[in-house]
């Protein structure tokens, strides 16, 4: 009697299917690598056309910018035809065209518009200075001219301004007065120059809020330095004389605005030659000039 084999069969059975199962699985796993292959491959040819015309595009945007540079830089139609000035008060337009070195006939694209810039700032006058273009034909120029606010040399009229830049000798303003700071000018000075002592500013700061107020503003007031730092302030033709100090000038200003108006008004124009010392906290010292220089009283 033979044993009877048990799940032998239905075993060997569930083998070969699991084996054919495998070779479809393969087989379609081929099939989906093959069809991804192929989208690859597509999508890879799409970037790389996508690509090309993307870099040809950028090529005839910059053959055409090149050529549009060309053209503007060679065309008639953007020659400079006129340049406008503005911001110039006591220097003329014709001489600042000189001076920026500008000529008729040049293209407007190939002008230097810094070179310019630094060529009229070579004018001690001018402050700052900007260029800009206006197509087809015209370039404008503007800039900020320097005030002079008093003079270092009052014979030959030599200016200065805020900052202590020499603009030299200052013409056409006969009628225009500024105070004198005596003490900075020297022979070597040159337009464009530059005081750099810290007393200029102690100086330029004392006729500033001395003047005008007491004394009216067609008074012309003059500083020359003193002993100790400290700075005379001459008025009045030289009939008053004040001695200020650095430290607090502005409650000196104060004290002796407090009282000016009263003390001119008794004594007029025709007031004595006289010393005011303003040096002292509360007070101020009246001394006559005469003999002595003002040194007793």
């Amino acid at each position: 009697m033979s044993r009877p084999e048990f799940g032998i069969g239905p075993m060997r059975g569930r083998r070969a299917v699991s084996n054919g199962n495998e070779r479809n699985a393969k087989s379609s796993l081929r099939e989906k690598v093959a069809v991804s292959g192929r989208k690859s491959k597509r999508a890879s040819s799409r970037v790389w056309f996508c690509s090309a015309i993307g870099g040809l595009a950028f090529a005839e945007v910059l053959l055409l910018g090149g050529h549009a540079v060309r053209w503007a830089m060679t065309s008639t139609r953007f020659v400079l035809g006129e340049v406008k000035i503005a911001g110039h008060v006591r220097l003329s337009p014709e001489m600042l065209v000189k001076l920026s070195g500008l000529r008729p006939g040049k293209n407007l694209f190939d002008v230097d518009l810094e070179k310019i810039r630094r060529r009229i700032e070579t004018n001690p006058w001018v402050r700052r200075s900007s260029i800009r273009i206006s197509p087809p034909s015209t370039l404008r120029i503007e800039i900020e001219e320097r005030k002079p606010v008093a003079l270092i040399d009052r014979k030959n009229a030599v200016a200065v301004d805020q900052e202590g830049v020499i603009l030299g000798p200052l013409l056409n303003e006969s009628n225009r007065c500024l105070p004198l700071l005596e003490g900075f000018y020297k022979e070597n000075w040159r337009p464009g120059d530059r005081i750099t002592q810290r007393d200029f500013s102690f100086a330029y700061k004392a006729v500033s809020i001395f003047s005008g107020r007491s004394f009216g503003q067609g008074e012309c007031l003059g500083t020359q330095p003193a002993k100790n730092g400290n700075l005379w302030i001459r008025a009045l033709g030289g009939k008053m004389n004040l001695l200020v100090s650095k430290k607090n000038m502005e409650a000196q200003a104060a004290k002796f605005h407090a009282v000016a108006k009263r003390f001119l008004d008794d004594q007029g124009l025709h007031v004595a030659p006289m010393q005011l010392v303003l040096t002292f906290p509360g007070r101020i010292i009246v001394r006559p000039t005469k003999f002595d220089g003002g040194s007793k009283g």
